[in-house]
């Protein structure tokens, strides 16, 4: 997609990309490598946007309306989604959402929409660098047609499942939940002509900034040095 495409499907003014720069998505199954693989990036200059982040900011600003869709739901399953200072349970709430997929679904309803605001203010904010959005639910938003192409990580579902128990210190039935959630991840392509392009995480973190570069050196990305100031 190019920035004439994206200023023709409501980009901002300025378009989202100048002088030859990117916007990139990032994306990949939980505990894949999708957080290793920013840093990399951010540290050969690319602005690095985690939407996680950016969900956590619109949960906050949604609190109202997201206690008044699930609290009622949460009461039944005996989990206490609310703090007593009345910020979200965001634990609590997750084990509520992934409990139906009914739930997860009207929960992105309520969401998506700020967090893709979110994120489009970054690209305003960042419009003469190249951008990382770095989403596992990138092709289930709006967020994906504002790339100018997408990064997949890709790692095994049994290096996935001990990195999930070692990282998170979740329990099996948990992961395996989690996991489920998301097997129809990919399903879902962005319009338009969005390139996607897969990179396998099976080694260490070297080759996988190996795999980086060589993609966005096909991609015609201009890079400098690590921790260079700008491309």
């Amino acid at each position: 997609m190019t920035t004439e495409n994206l200023k023709e499907t409501g980009g901002p003014e300025n378009g989202w990309t100048k002088n030859g720069h990117f916007v990139i998505g990032l994306t990949g199954k939980m505990c894949s490598g999708k957080n290793v693989a920013a840093e990399i990036l951010e540290k050969y200059g690319f602005a690095v946007i985690d939407a996680d982040k950016a969900a956590h900011n619109a949960l906050e600003e949604c609190r109202e309306r997201v206690l008044e869709a699930f609290s009622l739901e949460a009461e039944k399953q005996g989990l206490e989604i609310e703090n007593p200072d009345g910020s979200i349970n965001r634990k609590e709430l997750g084990k509520l959402l992934f409990s139906k997929k009914e739930l997860l679904d009207a929960h992105e309803s309520i969401l998506y929409p700020r967090i893709n605001g979110i994120l489009k203010e970054f690209i305003r904010k960042n419009k003469g660098k190249n951008v990382v959005i770095n989403a596992p639910l990138l092709f289930k938003s709006d967020a994906a047609d504002l790339c100018d192409f997408i990064i997949i990580i890709h790692a095994p579902a049994i290096q996935r499942f001990f990195r999930a128990s070692k990282r998170d210190k979740l329990g099996i039935t948990q992961i395996l939940r989690r996991f489920s959630s998301q097997k129809t991840l990919f399903a879902q392509k962005p319009a338009g002509n969005t390139d996607i392009v897969k990179v396998d995480n099976c080694g260490g973190k070297k080759s996988l900034e190996q795999k980086l570069l060589s993609v966005l050196a096909g991609k015609g990305v201009r890079i400098g040095n690590a921790a260079g100031p700008d491309f």
